[in-house]
């Protein structure tokens, strides 16, 4: 199985994450909604194809659905890199 690798990006996108929902509803749910997406992101281990394609050549996008975020990622060299973690309604950089 493929490890999960995240991008400084990513982990950085987390962050704000955590700090968004921190600062509107507690602490405590901001680490439940930043649980779920890691959940939502080791099932790559197990189910590398699962994202959709990308328009960008070699980059799938995991849409999580209990939240409005995608998760652009690549697998390279045996490992599911995470590029991103990106509101669903943000316009899509092309230098992930």
């Amino acid at each position: 199985m493929p490890n999960i690798a995240l991008t400084d990006k990513a982990d950085s996108d987390l962050e704000a994450i955590h700090e968004y929902y921190a600062s509107r509803l507690g602490a405590a749910f901001a680490d439940g909604v930043v649980a779920q997406i890691f959940e939502a992101l080791e099932q790559l281990e197990t189910f590398t194809g699962l994202g959709r394609a990308s328009q960008q050549p070699g980059v799938r996008e995991l849409v999580l659905s209990r939240f409005p975020f995608i998760a652009p990622y690549r697998v390279i060299h045996g490992e599911v890199q995470i590029l991103r973690v990106l509101h669903q309604r943000t316009e899509r950089a092309e230098d992930w």
